[in-house]
């Protein structure tokens, strides 16, 4: 399995428990609806690549609503 191969542990909360995992079950609503519908891509590497680009907007265009600004904004602010 691809997982095992690159060492990655698969983590979940048990069925129905989506508060078990606020963080994450917040971040993939948001990213359901920056993202869109995934069918509209013709090939895996249009879909890869905007996921990626849906990733890389999250993280450095959209305002977090705690933050009041981009995570990589307040890291950057964190790391100084």
């Amino acid at each position: 399995m691809l997982l095992e191969e690159w060492s990655i542990t698969i983590s979940r909360s048990r069925p129905g428990c989506p508060r078990e995992n606020g963080y994450q079950e917040s971040f993939y609503g948001k990213f359901k609806v920056d993202f869109g519908d995934p069918n509209r891509f013709r090939t895996l590497g249009e879909l890869v690549a905007a996921i990626y680009r849906t990733i890389w907007e999250y993280n450095h265009t959209r305002i977090h609503s705690a933050l009041k600004m981009p995570p990589s904004v307040f890291a950057e602010k964190m790391a100084a």
